[in-house]
C-alpha cells in the first residue's frame, strides 16, 4: 500500500459583508473566517450591525476552499447548495 501525504481539500465556512453582491459595483466590506463555534453568535452580531450601516450592504455565508475564492463567491453573492452539502458531510451532519 503506498503512502501519501496527500489530503482532501477541506471546504471553509466564512461570513461576509458586500454591498451591491452580484452587480458591478459589488464590493466585499469583510470576509471573516468562522472557525470558533463559541464566538459564533457575537461575530454574526457584528456583522449584521456592519451589513445594515452600509448602503445597500447585505451579509451572506460563503463555503469555499480559500479565501481568494470566498471573496469571489461573497462578490457574486451566492454560494452554491452543493458547497454548502459538501461542507455539511465535511462536518459529519
Amino acid at each position: 500500500m503506498a503512502i501519501t501525504l496527500d489530503k482532501t481539500p477541506q471546504l471553509l465556512f466564512f461570513l461576509a459583508v458586500v454591498a451591491h453582491p452580484g452587480t458591478d459595483h459589488a464590493r466585499v466590506h469583510n470576509l471573516v473566517l468562522t472557525q470558533d463555534e463559541d464566538s459564533y453568535d457575537e461575530r454574526l452580531a457584528e456583522l449584521d450591525l456592519q451589513a445594515r450601516a452600509i448602503e445597500g450592504g447585505e451579509m451572506h455565508i460563503v463555503i469555499a476552499g480559500d479565501r481568494s475564492a470566498a471573496y469571489t463567491a461573497a462578490r457574486n453573492g451566492a454560494t452554491g447548495e452543493e458547497l454548502l452539502d459538501q461542507w455539511l458531510g465535511q462536518q459529519g451532519a
